[in-house]
């Protein structure tokens, strides 16, 4: 459709790619959920290659979750939601309390960035898996570009919240889009995959 643009899932980079495989094949999570449904590259990629995972995904434009209904019918372990996404985590925060959630967070590029609502919700739940996507980086450990609601585009944005030590690529980012993220892990025994390393974010 005009007026949309198809990015790829995991940004085009292999290496995330398998990172992120590795993660719900090694843990096991009871769930998936996403903040920034866009056009639902991301969800359909996890819905079909694991269809025992329950997969949320929140998106608040309602153009870009129509299109995304319409691209996720059939799959019948999806659910979407049209909202404000720090919304959607407190509606769901009791699920959220039910086993190990892998979340995948959006930088965002909007005017009212929600991320720090967000993890402050996610920090309060005694385990999970917090993917932290788009930090724009031409070398994917923290440095960005200062984005929509004046924040600098780094993992620094929300240590406060999340914790200092984070799981950071510890190899140079993928042309064209050079995107940097973090993961953050609590409550779980597992160390920083492959192809990362573990970084105390200033």
């Amino acid at each position: 459709m005009s007026g949309y643009q198809e990015w790829g899932v995991w940004h085009q980079d292999p290496i995330f790619e398998a990172i992120v495989n590795k993660l719900i094949t090694d843990l096991k999570p009871k769930r998936f959920v996403e903040t920034g449904t866009y056009l639902a590259e991301t969800t359909r990629y996890i819905a079909r290659k694991y269809p025992w995972l329950q997969v949320h995904s929140v998106e608040i434009r309602l153009d870009f979750f129509e299109r995304s209904a319409i691209s996720c019918k059939f799959l019948t372990n999806v659910k979407l939601y049209c909202m404000s996404s720090p919304d959607f985590l407190k509606m769901i925060y009791d699920t959220l309390k039910d086993g190990l959630t892998v979340f995948w967070l959006d930088a965002h590029w909007w005017e009212y960035v929600p991320l720090r609502d967000e993890c402050k919700i996610i920090a309060t739940l005694d385990k999970y898996v917090a993917i932290l996507d788009d930090f724009a980086s031409n070398n994917p450990r923290f440095g960005g570009d200062v984005f929509a609601g004046g924040h600098e585009n780094n993992l620094s944005y929300v240590a406060d919240i999340l914790g200092k030590k984070c799981c950071v690529p510890n190899y140079p980012s993928f042309p064209p889009y050079n995107k940097g993220y973090g993961i953050f892990i609590k409550g779980v025994d597992y160390p920083c995959p492959e192809k990362m390393r573990e970084e105390t974010i200033p």
